[in-house]
């Protein structure tokens, strides 16, 4: 049963001015080590990390809250056939639990276009 759905649009170029202004200030506070890891060899750069954001908000809004909700708590990966998906941890994860009583799926699409990145997350409650 979908419990929420969530869809976020983000400004590339903006993303690519925020790195460029605050570099690693920017980048620790929003993106885990891992995304980093993946994201910084891509052309151009502000691309990918400008898709991974609207991912995060995306899974925000379908979740209904934030509370509690820390940037580190929402990973972005992608699964050995490239698919995008969400590994939730600490508050993410309790949160998800609890608005789903239990066991949750998460659904990520992501596409990007210049200037604009787009996710559209879905939030699902198991059985």
């Amino acid at each position: 049963m979908i419990l929420g759905i969530g869809c976020d649009l983000c400004d590339i170029t903006r993303v690519e001015k925020l790195i460029t202004k605050q570099g690693e200030k920017f980048l620790s506070k929003i993106f885990l080590p891992s995304e980093r890891t993946r994201l910084q060899d891509r052309v151009p750069i502000a691309a990918g990390f400008a898709k991974v954001f609207a991912a995060k908000e995306a899974l925000i809004k379908a979740l209904g809250e934030s509370e509690g909700i820390s940037w580190h708590d929402i990973e972005v990966t992608k699964n050995s056939f490239g698919r995008p998906e969400y590994i939730l941890r600490n508050a993410a994860h309790v949160t998800a639990q609890r608005l789903a009583g239990g066991d949750y799926q998460l659904h990520l699409s992501l596409s990007d276009e210049l200037p604009y990145a787009m996710a559209y997350a879905v939030f699902c409650k198991l059985n």
